[in-house]
């Protein structure tokens, strides 16, 4: 059992304020047709992998993924990064978990140190990779 200080209670707030204002972007956010480009609202560059390969990159289409799944766009999301409908569930879950924590006084570590911990994430981590592969694929297939 962990201790909880605060160490914890930091987490578990930059957690749930980060999670808000995630949502609250997306929401501000009008998503690109293009499936792509979002980010560029924000004032960031287009990707640089886009420009220089003209493949997408892993992250290419998940701030508008996100600016869709706020609006309840599922296909749309889908086409735009598959991984960031995760992302974006992920993002929501992110709210009660960092409730839970804050009001239980309950140790962000005894999420990250859990048996199965390392697993979900390497899991996650090959779903990601998966979802690029896809979006490769579906690039290279409009392309043509």
């Amino acid at each position: 059992m962990h201790a909880y200080g605060r160490v914890d209670k930091s987490v578990a707030a930059g957690m749930l304020l980060s999670a808000c204002a995630i949502l609250a972007v997306a929401a501000w956010l009008r998503p690109a047709a293009s499936g792509f480009g979002t980010h560029t609202q924000l004032g960031l560059p287009p990707c640089n992998f886009l420009v220089l390969t003209h493949h997408p990159c892993p992250s290419c289409g998940l701030t508008t993924c996100f600016a869709w799944m706020i609006r309840g766009k599922i296909g749309k999301a889908f086409f735009a990064n598959p991984f960031g409908i995760l992302a974006f569930l992920g993002t929501l879950a992110a709210i009660p978990t960092a409730i839970v924590l804050l009001w239980q006084h309950i140790s962000f570590r005894r999420i990250t140190e859990s048996a199965h911990f390392t697993k979900a994430v390497y899991c996650v981590t090959a779903l990601y990779f998966l979802s690029w592969m896809f979006k490769l694929a579906e690039f290279h297939y409009a392309a043509h």
